[in-house]
């Protein structure tokens, strides 16, 4: 399997493509790929190329433009994961796995039951790894278009911003009588939508209050089930479940 490399603002007019940094060390140090070996190089917003290792200094490797390469098809709906704040590692799995599934942007929501150290706004450091992990896992996966990740915001002014343009499905177990289940929710659409926002609460889930509230804008509450999952858990299962019932998922 030949690597891939995220390069953005990639000129194809140019046939040689330099690659610094991270990557020529990545290449160099790490995977030792020798002069005349093949790689693909994507830019994030759609298209990839195969490309020749043409020469390799110390602190630049030069690459040669070969041929432009078919893009693998991204899901026929835009998936949006607004995500509550929780451990780091449980915010890095959601946007690891849902990445590789084809989510196209998240974003980190502040909410009534997000306490303690998960309370704290991500720092620079920490939203600078997601969106890497969004990277990686793109060029795992064979993704041309980079996730983004948003910076965190309240949440109602998350699902306010969000239904200008598309439906909000939340998640809430708490009454499971007043939520829909995520098939009739889908199913209940006049035509395929384009775009579509999940909200994921933190770990103890959101409070009745802020239930009434989402559902108050617009936005329709969802239940998954009467067993109770991680939060992580549950972006990834509600992404999977979305690509399956628009056909995008399992053929």
């Amino acid at each position: 399997m030949m690597h891939r490399f995220y390069v953005p603002d990639i000129d194809a007019t140019r046939q040689i493509i330099p690659l610094r940094g991270s990557i020529a060390r990545q290449i160099r140090n790490v995977l030792r790929i020798e002069v005349g070996k093949r790689v693909r190089l994507f830019n994030g917003v759609g298209s990839e190329w195969e490309a020749e290792i043409s020469r390799i200094g110390k602190d630049e490797i030069s690459t040669t433009l070969i041929s432009m390469v078919e893009a693998i098809p991204e899901p026929s709906i835009k998936i949006t994961i607004l995500l509550g704040l929780a451990r780091p590692e449980r915010i890095e799995l959601a946007i690891q796995k849902c990445s590789e599934l084809g989510a196209v942007k998240f974003i980190p929501i502040i909410s009534e039951r997000v306490q303690g150290a998960n309370s704290r706004t991500p720092s620079v450091k920490r939203l600078e790894r997601w969106k890497r992990i969004a990277v990686e896992s793109a060029e795992l996966s064979g993704r041309t278009i980079i996730p983004s990740v948003g910076q965190p915001i309240s949440l109602m002014d998350a699902v306010n911003q969000a239904l200008i343009t598309e439906n909000v499905l939340c998640m809430w177990e708490e009454n499971i009588n007043e939520s829909k289940s995520l098939r009739v929710a889908l199913r209940s659409f006049k035509k395929h939508p384009v775009g579509l926002t999940t909200l994921i609460g933190p770990p103890g889930g959101f409070s009745q209050k802020e239930a009434l509230a989402i559902q108050k804008s617009g936005a329709q509450l969802i239940t998954l089930g009467p067993r109770v999952l991680r939060s992580e858990t549950a972006a990834i299962t509600v992404m999977s479940a979305i690509l399956y019932e628009m056909g995008d998922l399992g053929g």
